[in-house]
């Protein structure tokens, strides 16, 4: 069954959109999407470029990423928002287009969100952000972001390591474990 501009709409209309079922109109909805977020409506646009970060498809960075050059902040932070769904390499694209936005707002959301991305590149730029955006509390909500997230990796390390020890002492290797027997 073709996907219809009707179709996404009777998804986005609604005023707290279901996100999930919405997503299963798949690739065939991003022009759509793109068509509302080039649209006049913003509550619509804004919706449209969400969906589009939730849709997995090499094409939903244009949406995000059309949204994200717009003048209107609501937009830009709907593309901010979704970028954490975005495959690493697509969410880097969008983080460079967002990082010196004018508005701080739209800032804090996008690294709020990045912090969710794993990427080298996406965490060297939010170190950035962290030492040099002019807004005080962009930059210290980047620091906490990427403190949170050091934390976090380090107790997951520490979590791997443990398994692989107690893994090792009843007599198993600490890479993998050995098949049950029956």
């Amino acid at each position: 069954m073709a996907i219809t501009m009707k179709d996404v709409r009777a998804w986005l209309d609604p005023e707290e959109p279901n996100y999930a079922g919405a997503k299963s109109l798949g690739p065939a909805a991003l022009p759509f999407l793109l068509e509302l977020v080039r649209g006049g409506d913003l509550g619509l646009a804004s919706k449209a470029t969400y969906l589009a970060s939730l849709i997995a498809s090499d094409k939903s960075v244009e949406v995000i990423e059309a949204a994200a050059g717009t003048n209107e902040p609501i937009l830009r932070v709907a593309a901010a928002s979704g970028l954490r769904h975005l495959k690493p390499a697509h969410a880097e694209r969008v983080l460079n287009t967002l990082k010196s936005d004018p508005d701080p707002g739209v800032r804090k959301v996008m690294v709020t969100s990045a912090s969710r991305v794993s990427s080298p590149r996406v965490a060297a730029v939010l170190k950035q952000i962290a030492q040099a955006d002019p807004e005080p509390f962009v930059r210290e909500t980047t620091a906490g972001l990427l403190a949170a997230s050091k934390k976090t990796a380090l107790a997951r390390a520490r979590k791997a390591a443990k398994k692989a020890a107690r893994r090792k002492a009843k007599g198993g290797t600490a890479k993998a474990r050995r098949p049950k027997k029956k």
